[in-house]
């Protein structure tokens, strides 16, 4: 988002949003000429930025209640039920996913059918309600009693886990299902190599895998799981690592992958085994269902995370916005920029305000926008330039973007939040292929800038403003 001080007597005002996980948006400030312009004095007077809490010190308590489901299903028919989702803590949760799957006792091995997911955005503290599903029978299951077994996981952690599960206590009776119309393949996995025995919540992850398909039938997409768990069989306690699509299986299926994926930032420090299931939602009749669960021989150690939300590792990404700013100005030709600790302070008030308020705008909940706030703060906002003309407005950019994988305009792809100029890499790279943005970072009236960079444990946001 970018929002630029200009010279012209019109008020121009654009807006453009991009999707999350990386957003930005950007609308031009007022501005005026005058004949007389007025000095204003420079106030060592500024709002102090609003204080960030560190995440997760109150936690939410989802849990699981009440499950009901219907008896028995024949082919063609539907999979219904409901459950009770209450959020006991003090706070809200957010990002939340249900997933649930149908569960057959073997012998061999349990097999486990995933139907769908159920999701919201938020849940306030004390929230309690019913949620109904209902899912097609995916076609091959076999006759049989079935259990439905369901998960439910939000975007923080929680201290308390035992009731984010329920299995139902009576079975599903199917019958009458229909037969598979594909080829039945045999499908297993194997995850070769890891980077690291050791990381930290929150930190890259890089693993090698192979696809195997033991016979020569032929079959369509499947879906594979990779989880870190504290025990061998733990696909109901596991923390889901990534979920990767195979597009089709061939015969004699033999393919290397590679992947890098964030280690859940919830995930308590302790020993976890690498998992990796083939086929997990069982979208696919196979052989032998058997070896499609691999686990790496050696365990993790999961640390705590690394302490994103210090003032020295934002204001290491600050610094490198800074940087970068004035090398792109000054291979472009234009004058670099003076790092003004006041436009800083201003910055730094925004970004922490719509952390703490939850917004993502030039303009505050109550309407000011950067021009206003710098007034509020003393900060002087016309200035005489050389040829005479009066440049009014305080000119603004502001980003988030998510760790990890994330998509935007520009830049998609893998953010590494270990790496300070990483982060930086990708918040330059959305405003440069930005036209409204870019127009601040070139604009050769302005002559200062400051910069502040937080994150929230979920988001970077960084904000700079130009005078």
């Amino acid at each position: 988002m970018s929002l630029p001080g200009t010279i012209l007597h019109a008020i121009l005002i654009i807006s453009i949003i991009f999707v999350l996980p990386l957003s930005a948006e950007e609308t031009p400030a007022n501005s005026a000429d005058s004949d007389n312009p007025t000095d204003t004095e420079v106030s060592e007077t500024t709002q102090a930025s609003p204080g960030l809490s560190p995440p997760y010190i109150l936690t939410p308590d989802l849990s699981l209640s009440d499950l009901e489901i219907v008896e028995q299903v024949r082919g063609g028919e539907k999979i219904s039920g409901s459950v009770i989702i209450t959020n006991k803590g003090p706070v809200s949760a957010s990002r939340i996913s249900m997933d649930i799957l149908l569960v057959q006792e073997n012998p061999d091995g349990n097999i486990s059918v995933w139907l769908g997911s159920r999701g919201t955005d938020k849940m306030p503290p004390g929230t309690k309600g019913r949620i109904n599903f209902s899912f097609d029978l995916p076609p091959g299951i076999r006759d049989g009693e079935y259990h439905i077994y369901i998960n439910i996981l939000g975007h923080e952690s929680e201290l308390f886990t035992s009731d984010n599960t329920i299995t139902s206590k009576r079975p599903i009776i199917i019958s009458d299902n229909a037969r598979w119309p594909g080829e039945i393949p045999d499908l297993c996995m194997t995850i070769d190599l890891v980077s690291t025995s050791k990381s930290s919540a929150g930190s890259p992850l890089t693993l090698a895998y192979t696809i195997k398909n033991k016979n020569r039938a032929v079959a369509g997409s499947c879906r594979i799981l990779f989880l870190l768990s504290p025990d061998k069989a733990g696909l109901s306690s596991g923390y889901h690592l990534r979920e990767e699509r195979v597009f089709k299986i061939y015969p004699d299926m033999n393919e290397q992958r590679m992947l890098t994926e964030l280690v859940p930032y919830h995930i308590p420090p302790g020993s976890y085994r690498l998992i990796g299931v083939i086929d997990y939602t069982g979208m696919i009749q196979e052989t032998d269902k058997t070896d499609n669960l691999f686990v790496f021989p050696e365990k993790i150690e999961i640390s705590g995370p690394l302490n994103w939300l210090s003032e020295s590792y934002t204001d290491q990404v600050a610094g490198m916005l800074f940087l970068k700013t004035n090398k792109y100005r000054e291979h472009l030709g234009l004058s670099p920029l003076s790092f003004d600790n006041d436009l800083r302070k201003l910055a730094a008030w925004h970004t922490g305000d719509m952390i703490q308020r939850g917004y993502f705008s030039h303009y505050t909940p109550e309407g000011t926008d950067p021009t206003g706030r710098a007034e509020l703060m003393g900060y002087p906002v016309t200035r005489t330039m050389e040829d005479g003309r009066t440049r009014t407005g305080i000119a603004e950019n502001i980003i988030r973007i998510a760790s990890g994988h994330t998509v935007g305009k520009a830049y998609t792809g893998f953010v590494d939040p270990t790496t300070p100029e990483s982060v930086a890499d990708v918040m330059m790279t959305e405003w440069i292929n930005s036209p409204e943005h870019n127009k601040n970072l070139i604009n050769p009236t302005i002559e200062e800038i400051g910069v502040d960079v937080r994150y929230d444990g979920e988001f970077f946001y960084a904000t700079q403003n130009f005078f």
